[in-house]
């Protein structure tokens, strides 16, 4: 016997029809809600989409109001031509006189140029009402051809004015000059791979700062017809040091920028000066375990170019090792020295885009070659020959 009154309830509760319409309803009910999800995504990826192009906006309008400033400010320029070479390789910059701007003048006075070396001598010369520390007195320079070919740009260290700031100079004088780049190596396009400045003389009753320019090339200085040569940011830095307990450290510190215009020289390069005495050397007989692509020695230095995989294991290790213990490995490993054993100084070492290839600057000269010069690998030394 069915029960009556229980089918209705059932009937009721349970309604196909009904529970039907409810379903659907839900199911309106969660579509409306994806949709505001959705909705609510989507003004969420507009809101980060428009802040990623404010900012990069915002980048933009910055940097070329910081190009703009940069290309603007006040500038002189100079021109002047090599004369005849000196015996130690200098030439006399001839027209040359103090270029002055705010009360500060600079003069190039002669320049050597090699195929692996540039060394400018340079004079700075200030007027009585500028006072100047002399001792860490410093300047930012360019050095550039007229195929725009750029040997290096430098920029002054800025001490006191906290952490280290992004190389702007560099980018403004790319995009001055047209020079395209890698963005993920922006100093690739520059030829040398060290250089900078060092105080040679101060006159006080002068008033003058006599420095050098010292730059090496990475593989070749070009045969460069001009030269262009822009110092800017003159200035110096002023610290007070503290010992104590027999260390000393560094517990103020302040900028002094002299000037904000740039000083523009332009050198005319005779073509006997591309008459250069680079020679080409090889080891007397080979040496297991070291190969050399490249020996080349000149009036003002020595490149070596080699290929080790022992000496590249090294300097992968060198991550591991302690400082002081890596170095002398690495100086133990190879080195060259003269006729009595002394060694020569190493300038500058790195690796290339080849594989266990690297490239070595020694501080060595035909001169020092005439007199017999030895290349020492693993405990092998070989003398030096013209290849």
């Amino acid at each position: 016997m069915i029960n009556n009154t229980f089918k209705e309830y059932l009937e009721s509760k349970y309604s196909k029809e009904d529970n039907y319409k409810k379903i659907l309803s839900k199911e309106k009910g969660v579509v409306s809600m994806k949709r505001k999800i959705l909705n609510i995504a989507a003004i969420f990826l507009v809101i980060v989409i428009a802040g990623v192009l404010s900012t990069n906006i915002y980048a933009k309008i910055m940097w070329n109001i910081q190009f703009k400033d940069y290309r603007e400010l006040p500038i002189k320029e100079m021109k002047g031509t090599l004369d005849e070479l000196k015996e130690e390789g200098y030439a006399e910059v001839l027209n040359m006189d103090y270029l002055e701007q705010d009360g500060i003048g600079i003069k190039i006075n002669s320049i050597l140029l090699t195929d692996d070396c540039v060394d400018i001598d340079i004079t700075s010369k200030f007027d009585e009402n500028i006072d100047v520390n002399s001792q860490t007195f410093s300047i930012g320079y360019t050095i550039y051809d007229e195929n725009k070919n750029i040997y290096q740009i430098h920029s002054r260290m800025h001490i006191g004015e906290g952490s280290s700031k992004f190389d702007n100079v560099t980018l403004f004088t790319y995009e001055e000059l047209g020079i395209e780049y890698n963005k993920k190596d922006v100093y690739a396009v520059q030829l040398s791979n060290n250089g900078g400045v060092t105080l040679k003389e101060v006159n006080k009753e002068e008033r003058t700062i006599n420095m050098n320019i010292t730059l090496r090339a990475r593989d070749k200085f070009p045969q460069s017809k001009k030269l262009y040569i822009q110092i800017f940011d003159p200035g110096f830095s002023m610290t007070e040091l503290e010992n104590e307990n027999g260390t000393t450290n560094m517990i103020n510190a302040e900028d002094f920028n002299l000037s904000s215009a740039k000083w523009l020289f332009e050198i005319d390069v005779p073509d006997k000066f591309y008459v250069r005495n680079t020679i080409e050397l090889k080891p007397e007989n080979e040496i297991s375990g070291i190969e050399f692509e490249e020996i080349t020695i000149s009036e003002t230095g020595m490149n070596l170019k080699f290929k080790s995989k022992q000496y590249d294991e090294l300097i992968s290790k060198g991550k591991d090792m302690e400082q002081k213990e890596f170095l002398e490995e690495v100086e133990k490993m190879l080195f060259v020295t003269d006729k009595a054993g002394n060694k020569f100084n190493e300038l500058s070492v790195g690796s290339t885009e080849e594989k266990e290839v690297y490239k070595m600057n020694i501080d060595a000269n035909i001169e020092d070659f005439n007199n017999g010069i030895y290349i020492n690998y693993n405990n092998v030394k070989e003398k030096l020959v013209e290849s």
